[in-house]
């Protein structure tokens, strides 16, 4: 089975990572948040922790610097994203086992395969997939990337999730300049000659 960039060079090592942590970070976030004396359930968070990948993602689709090569086919539905014009979409799940109304891609996407270059060939037509697996605690424990043609696997990676990255965090700004301070003054207080007297008239 090949690599997801040797059957489409736009998808590439660093994209793949930068948007797996991306959707971990904002999943172990909604998980951190769940109340169930609020009346959070599983199905409530598992909704949220959607909700927020999608929200994010949009979001990081309109910061040309540090998301330059991030698009958004459809926006709600079957929501759809692309990396360098591939469409791609994710659900929670095993990347072997997507639902089968998963492997129907909306519109917008088929007519955005279309227009892939022709050098990519036959891998246009593939339906790539974050497919994200969570522990018992539904902390995100492995997110793969994964591909399907004709409903047929031809690409499964898992993306190493061991650094933890800032997704909007600016790493170029500056530190405030340390301030100096006086050395506090230190000294031991004299008795009083009075209390000294009269400590001794008790003794």
């Amino acid at each position: 089975m090949k690599q997801p960039w040797e059957l489409n060079p736009a998808l590439t090592l660093e994209h793949l990572k930068q948007l797996a942590s991306l959707i971990r970070d904002v999943r172990d976030d909604v998980v951190d948040r769940h109340d169930e004396d609020l009346g959070d359930s599983a199905r409530s968070t598992g909704l949220r922790a959607y909700e927020c990948c999608r929200m994010r993602i949009i979001r990081a689709s309109t910061k040309n610097k540090e998301w330059p090569w991030l698009g958004i086919v459809k926006d709600d539905g079957r929501f759809t994203f692309s990396i360098d014009s591939v469409p791609v979409r994710l659900y929670r799940g095993g990347p072997s086992r997507p639902e089968e109304r998963r492997l129907i891609p909306c519109v917008e996407a088929l007519s955005q395969m279309t227009l892939l270059p022709a050098e990519v060939g036959e891998a246009a037509s593939i339906l790539w997939f974050f497919a994200i697996e969570v522990d018992e605690f539904r902390y995100v424990e492995r997110v793969t990337f994964t591909g399907f043609s004709d409903g047929v696997q031809v690409s499964c990676w898992e993306i190493p999730l061991d650094e933890r990255v800032s997704a909007f965090s600016l790493t170029d700004a500056e530190l405030p300049e340390p301030v100096k301070t006086q050395k506090a003054s230190v000294s031991v207080k004299k008795k009083d000659k009075k209390a000294e007297n009269d400590d001794s008239n008790n003794g």
